[in-house]
């Protein structure tokens, strides 16, 4: 579709009460709309942009940031227990330091989690 058809496009939306966003279509980048119905659109893409929420308050905030906080907490405990299953019955010297560095590791971003979830 050629630059002018999107500009005629765009001009006939807001005619019938369409209005122009400062906000760009994620796929070309091309200034939004907002038509009568409320929803966004694209000329150029000749489709609706559907906007994502994203927690306005800090209640839904902190919410969402709990959920990160847990997601990466158990992924911390999941990679020290593989790593716990994966040392050896009889560990060398460079083996137990390696376990040793990586746990040290995992278990501060465990506290560092922690502490983060107490505020």
């Amino acid at each position: 579709m050629s630059d002018d058809q999107i500009t005629k496009r765009m001009g006939k939306l807001l005619r019938q009460g369409a209005a122009l966003l400062n906000t760009a279509c994620p796929q070309c980048n091309t200034p939004l709309l907002r038509l009568k119905d409320g929803s966004m659109y694209c000329a150029k893409c000749d489709r609706e942009i559907v906007e994502q929420k994203i927690p306005q308050t800090i209640a839904d905030q902190r919410m969402v940031s709990g959920d990160i906080l847990t997601q990466l907490a158990s992924k911390a405990l999941a990679s020290l227990e593989i790593l716990t299953q994966s040392l050896p019955e009889k560990p060398h010297k460079e083996e137990i330091r390696a376990f040793a560095s990586t746990a040290k590791e995992l278990i501060e971003i465990l506290r560092g989690i922690q502490e983060l979830q107490s505020r």
